[in-house]
């Protein structure tokens, strides 16, 4: 058995607590957005559309490559154009800042969710807990819109537990419905739905309908709907009964219905989750039993506001047809506030009737799986990728100094530095991947490279085609060439090619190899040929 201490740890002081998480989240996120290109497929195409915003003026209809673009509402482009006028243009800092902008904000209202809810420490756990978490910090570092929709639920969420912990009679209700506006013209609908979804469950599983009654649903929906429609009905006006039928159908109810795209089974989420909230995922079961243990009876109503904040995101996404790993990000900070009160309790010792081993299983099977991965990650770069052979070597020192330092902290019977050691080695790991891994894979995965193939060859007026349906942004993006012509059928590729004047397109490796079978076949010569992500494309001409 641990021997029982209850270290201070932590500062008292809520500012000091807010400004080791803002320094860890400079180093963590911001430092680093510049180390490599914008990836394929999601990153440089929403930074086209920012840039085609900002170019042509009109802030009202997206477009891409030309055409309006229907895909996603306007907020977290107009951050990335914004953010282009702060930082001189589109580069990869100013399109990421704010991911990692929103990615920090999220982490500081998961404290004050902590915090309102148990205790500044549990915050400050649950806080870094988060910040550590496999998806969420990569994804808060990439162009991506997930993290500031996360941050507009989260800050929602707290509002409402402010409002139902407080004085229920504060306007702080309404900051529930403008994070649910502003969640909305992130990334849809869902922005409003899961927040509704979660409080309206949590207050009925408790029946209290008195609180429902007071949540000034009617006048609430009213502002939430006037900050929607402030810019959906000028969209709507300018785009007429088509962009009403693409937003409305195409992009959100067909995709949650039929699944238009990444249409997964069931329990697709099941096995995708626990590797994106790694290392924290190993202990998520003993944290829910632990919360409907008899140490969780005194905290009913906190436990159950995290646990339904939990259940409904997961549930709800696992019902729909279309499922990315990316989704369900915004459960993270309930899953990150389980497992650091679950941490808080194991630090301060009150366990009572709540089993130790639901904590040191998880703990030997984490000092298991460093060492293993530790042992293995040579071996597997060296027969698949010996030239980097000494760049795996920094984190087969971390994995198998970590677990051997976990092991013995353990083993000492010290719990602070068992936390810190696995924030530790996943903080390191993500530093080092940023600054050294990401650069080396970048020319793997980035367009620019047969990008700057078209831009050092393409004459005022020659047109570039593509064939293949692999997307068409992060071409226009890194050649600027607006509009690349979409190619859809063969027929279209052959009359393409086939044209006086001289033209270039873009193609899969394998499409380009039939071309080359087909009879009659226009004459065309290979200019380069590039990994792309997961493509493998090339670059023709035919003349």
């Amino acid at each position: 058995m641990i021997r029982k201490d209850q270290p201070r740890l932590f500062y008292p002081q809520k500012w000091v607590q807010i400004s080791i998480l803002l320094l860890l989240c400079i180093f963590l996120f911001f430092l680093n957005l510049n180390q490599w290109d914008l990836w394929n497929p999601d990153e440089p195409r929403y930074a086209q559309v920012a840039r085609e915003m900002v170019q042509g003026g009109d802030w009202i209809l997206m477009h891409l490559n030309g055409k309006v673009y229907t895909d996603k509402p306007p907020l977290f482009f107009w951050l990335i154009g914004l953010s282009s006028f702060l930082f001189q243009g589109f580069t990869s800092f100013a399109v990421r800042f704010p991911s990692a902008l929103f990615g920090f904000l999220g982490i500081l209202t998961t404290f004050f969710i902590g915090k309102k809810l148990y205790s500044s420490r549990i915050g400050f756990l649950s806080s870094l807990i988060l910040m550590s978490s496999f998806q969420f910090a990569y994804l808060s570092t990439r162009a991506n819109m997930d993290t500031t929709l996360t941050f507009f639920i989260t800050f929602s969420l707290l509002c409402f537990c402010y409002w139902d912990w407080g004085e229920k009679r504060s306007l702080m209700i309404y900051g529930f419905y403008i994070g649910m506006a502003l969640g909305t013209l992130v990334k849809g609908p869902i922005g409003f739905i899961l927040p509704l979804l979660i409080s309206l469950i949590y207050l009925g599983v408790l029946k209290d309908w008195k609180t429902i009654k007071k949540l000034r649903l009617f006048s609430g929906m009213i502002l939430c709907l006037a900050i929607i429609l402030s810019w959906y009905l000028p969209a709507l006006l300018k785009g007429g009964k088509e962009f009403l039928q693409e937003t409305l159908l195409l992009h959100t109810v067909d995709r949650f219905a039929k699944g238009t795209s990444h249409v997964r089974p069931f329990y697709y989420y099941f096995y995708n989750f626990p590797i994106d909230f790694l290392p924290w995922t190993i202990f998520l079961p003993g944290a829910i039993y632990y919360l409907f243990s008899k140490e969780g009876d005194n905290q009913r109503k906190e436990n159950l506001f995290i646990l339904v904040w939990f259940a409904a995101i997961f549930l709800f996404f696992s019902f729909s047809k279309g499922k990315r790993g990316l989704y369900l990000l915004p459960l993270f900070p309930s899953v990150s506030l389980m497992v650091g009160k679950l941490w808080d309790d194991f630090i301060s010792s009150s366990f009572e009737s709540f089993r130790e081993e639901w904590m040191t299983l998880p703990l030997y099977g984490w000092m298991g799986l460093t060492l293993i991965l530790g042992a293995v990650l040579p071996w597997v770069v060296s027969s698949k990728f010996p030239s980097y052979l000494s760049y795996s070597l920094p984190l087969t020192f971390l994995l198998i100094g970590g677990g051997l330092l976990l092991f013995i902290l353990y083993r000492l019977r010290t719990r602070v530095p068992l936390f810190f050691t696995i924030f530790g080695m996943m903080s390191i790991g993500f530093l080092y991947t940023e600054r050294v891994i990401f650069p080396l894979v970048n020319p793997y995965k980035s367009a620019r490279f047969i990008s700057q193939e078209i831009t050092s060859r393409i004459q005022p007026g020659e047109r570039v085609g593509l064939y293949g349906g692999f997307g068409v942004g992060p071409y226009n993006f890194y050649s600027k060439v607006v509009p690349i012509l979409e190619l859809e059928t063969e027929e279209d590729l052959l009359r393409f090619l086939n044209s006086k004047e001289r033209v270039f397109c873009l193609l899969k490796y394998m499409d380009f190899s039939r071309l080359q079978r087909t009879e009659d076949k226009p004459d065309i010569e290979l200019i380069a040929r590039r990994s792309v992500g997961d493509d493998d494309i090339v670059l023709i001409t035919n003349r």
